[in-house]
């Protein structure tokens, strides 16, 4: 494409996503789920004063607000409630929006510079602008904002690595205040900054920074990180007497316990903390059987928030070595083929926040369609359907292209090079790093527990990366095709 119309295909695809993000905020308004109670009520209280920033009662609740949700994402909600009073909610999600059109921006620049064609970027900046960012925004969760900003450092450190502009250390102290911002609005930072590495690394190595100017350059971009991290810890040390970060393992860490006692292993017998606890047979909604052993362990055995974190920490680790084989079943069986849809879902992304807000879908329930074809003559649910069908299918095959064929190409371009990686392009180093990462978020993550929300910010590379090993092919069959076409032309002419 011509370049006065790359200079105007980005401005134009980012009012059009700007538009439809702003119909869909008009006509639903912000979203609420059950967690975002938990976050609107620790703002109240920051609001309120008292003395809950310098003293931390860990026994005074079964699950304590303030130790259990890191404080980050309440304060901004906190800020925006004392800055536009009623409409804070409006606020927030808009400009949970506005960054993520920022982080739309800089997957269509990557998108751009590992294909250099336009249909490819408007493709993969498309499945992040109406994928799970597009429901994630406009919900009052913690999720947009950590998805955007490791997103954005994810497409940015890419970027300047297919550049080959070198990471100076002032630039990459910033970068690192963002992941720091990460952390802040979702405790989980703490841990999920390790999947970036291999972009980090793999930036300062092929820039020809060399081994010790890349470490250094790791170094500046974790330390905002590590001191925020250290910080927090100790602030939570000095209004409760305990070091911690949040004591979010009170339920997220006893998911792998339950997942062993509902596949029948005798995991509370054999726990003398709650081999006394009447916890089975287990409830379904696992939110009930988490509470039922804090509760247990509270009246039992006087354990406070912290403790009770711990305790499932070291079970984690207990029964991974007691039971290895079942463990790792059950954490092979958390990577859902349905994963594979999330690359790209512009009809399913829209559909699911409508879904979310309370009101209906396009969609027909199952077994419903046949009847509304037939005796209501909906076509237009045909349409959408086959529609919808056409999305999975393109964004199973990105999917495919980009687990599968990219560490396939990174590995002949590797046995081509003789073995040795820094005979490798630019292109193969931003790869295998983002390659690397995207394998790491879910892998991290599926320990515990995952669901589709946790891969938001990893989905728009798998598009990326998908998209830019498929183009060449894409563009080859739509030249066979052209040609074809043409030639059945002239030889219907010549007939």
């Amino acid at each position: 494409m011509a370049g006065p119309y790359r200079d105007f295909a980005l401005p134009i695809f980012l009012a059009v996503v700007i538009v439809v993000k702003a119909a869909f905020l008009i006509a639903l308004g912000p979203v609420y789920l059950p967690d975002s109670n938990e976050y609107v009520r620790f703002a109240e209280i920051i609001l309120q004063g008292g003395d809950w920033a310098t003293h931390l009662d860990l026994s005074a609740e079964v699950i304590p607000l303030t130790a259990f949700r890191g404080a980050g994402f309440p304060a901004l909600i906190a800020g925006a409630m004392a800055l536009f009073g009623e409409g804070w909610d409006w606020a927030l999600v808009i400009l949970q929006g506005g960054l993520s059109v920022g982080a739309t921006a800089m997957i269509w620049r990557l998108t751009l510079r590992l294909t250099d064609r336009i249909w490819a970027a408007a493709l993969a900046a498309s499945g992040q602008a109406l994928g799970l960012a597009f429901v994630l925004d406009q919900c009052v969760l913690s999720d947009s904002l950590n998805a955007t900003a490791t997103t954005f450092l994810a497409a940015y450190m890419a970027s300047a690595l297919l550049d080959g502009r070198k990471p100076r250390l002032i630039e990459t102290l910033g970068l690192g205040v963002i992941l720091l911002a990460a952390f802040f609005v979702r405790e989980a930072g703490a841990i999920m900054h390790l999947a970036l590495w291999p972009i980090v690394i793999a930036w300062g190595l092929r820039t020809g920074t060399g081994v010790l100017r890349t470490a250094l350059t790791l170094a500046v971009f974790l330390t905002p990180l590590m001191a925020g991290i250290q910080g927090y810890k100790s602030w939570n040390q000095m209004r409760s007497g305990e070091r911690f970060i949040t004591t979010v393992g009170q339920t997220a860490m006893y998911h792998p316990v339950v997942d062993l006692a509902r596949k029948g292993y005798p995991v509370f017998a054999e726990d003398p903390l709650l081999a006394d606890a009447d916890l089975l047979p287990l409830p379904s909604n696992p939110g009930v059987a988490f509470t039922a052993i804090n509760v247990h362990l509270i009246k039992r055995h006087g354990m406070n928030a912290v403790q009770i974190a711990r305790h499932a920490d070291a079970q984690f680790f207990d029964h991974w070595r007691r039971y290895p084989l079942a463990r790792a079943k059950i954490y092979l069986g958390r990577f859902s083929p349905r994963y594979a849809l999330l690359a790209f879902m512009p009809l399913t992304g829209p559909e699911r926040l409508s879904r979310w807000a309370g009101g209906g879908s396009p969609f027909p329930k199952p077994g419903e369609f046949k009847r509304n074809l037939l005796e209501h003559g909906r076509i237009d649910q045909a349409a959408l359907l086959a529609a919808r069908t056409l999305a999975r299918l393109i964004s199973t095959i990105i999917s495919i292209a980009c687990l599968a064929g990219v560490p396939l190409v990174v590995l002949i371009s590797l046995v081509r090079a003789q073995g040795r990686p820094m005979a490798l392009s630019s292109r193969h180093f931003a790869y295998a790093g983002l390659w690397l990462f995207v394998i790491a978020y879910p892998i991290a993550y599926a320990l515990v527990y995952l669901e589709d929300r946790y891969l938001a910010a990893v989905s728009p590379i798998v598009a990326v990366l998908g998209i830019a090993l498929l183009a060449p092919w894409v563009d080859r069959g739509i030249d066979r095709g052209a040609t074809w076409i043409v030639d059945m032309r002239k030889r219907r002419s010549a007939a």
